[in-house]
């Protein structure tokens, strides 16, 4: 099965991936953000509902991706797909999790060894104290980089895992250490700019939380006024609306932009003549 019938797959640069996935974004608001809506109900269930969650992303993803290569699908269409790989969603969420904490845990120990010498450097005076600052500061930067490149290998493990419905569920991991690898600094930008297009609206969620300062201010642990839990209680009812407002309408963006990033790991990786490991039903 060709994957363009029409053309020919082109890789598109870091400012077009993100312009692509909003443009996919906008052109399907509608399907996407109900997907996103339903995915999120779908979470309020333990491990069952976590497992359709993460399915219903993956098929936001499969749908941009299909849709880039003129192949669209429908909704229910690629529900057929994606839903024989229900539980590997589960999965390989939780592996993947399992890794980056082995990661950041690793990192977290290196950075403490690191640190012993440069806190006996801080004992020296004054210009040991600025220039222990100034490296603590480097190192934090450095692990910081690393946990993000580490991340921006294994983010397109979803799509894979939604897309490449004919390969084994695990391979999904290795096979986005594959597509990324030489494109890590790429990713790790496409996904810089989608965390800063998304991450006002999630400070906004926050802001019911400021009108209660002033309950704060003049809270007292002997003589608690009810107004202050009242007010706490309605900061966090609206906090929690926004904050889920928010997910319906960022999770479908950032999986569309994810389906255009691996539309060009793919097309970069593995030649212009693509052809999907998946096969229609």
């Amino acid at each position: 099965m060709t994957v363009n019938p029409t053309g020919r797959l082109r890789p598109i640069n870091v400012g077009n991936v993100v312009s692509v996935g909003i443009s996919l974004y906008r052109t399907n608001f509608k399907t996407y953000s109900g997907l996103a809506f339903k995915s999120l109900l779908w979470y309020l269930i333990p491990i069952y509902g976590w497992a359709r969650c993460l399915m219903i992303q993956g098929q936001i993803g499969r749908l941009g991706f299909k849709e880039m290569v003129r192949e669209p699908e429908t909704v229910k269409q690629a529900f057929r797909q994606v839903v024989k790989r229900l539980w590997a969603f589960l999965g390989i969420a939780i592996l993947v999790w399992l890794i980056q904490l082995g990661i950041n845990i690793g990192l977290s120990m290196a950075r403490g060894v690191v640190s012993i010498p440069l806190l006996l450097l801080a004992r020296l005076g004054d210009a040991g104290t600025a220039i222990s600052g100034l490296l603590q500061v480097v190192l934090f930067l450095i692990v910081f980089a690393v946990q993000i490149w580490f991340q921006a290998r294994f983010w397109l493990y979803d799509v894979l895992l939604a897309v490449e419905t004919d390969a084994e569920a695990t391979e999904a991991i290795s096979r986005s250490w594959k597509l990324t690898q030489g494109s890590s600094f790429r990713v790790q930008l496409v996904l810089l700019i989608a965390s800063l297009i998304t991450m006002p609206l999630f400070i906004l969620s926050f802001v019911p939380f400021i009108f209660t300062i002033p309950y704060f201010a003049n809270f007292s642990a002997e003589n608690p006024d009810p107004a202050f839990f009242a007010a706490l209680g309605a900061a966090s009812l609206a906090f929690l609306f926004l904050f889920l407002a928010t997910s319906i309408i960022t999770a479908p963006f950032l999986q569309s932009v994810k389906a255009a990033l691996y539309y060009d790991c793919r097309s970069r990786k593995e030649g212009l003549d693509l052809e999907l490991k998946s096969r229609p039903s």
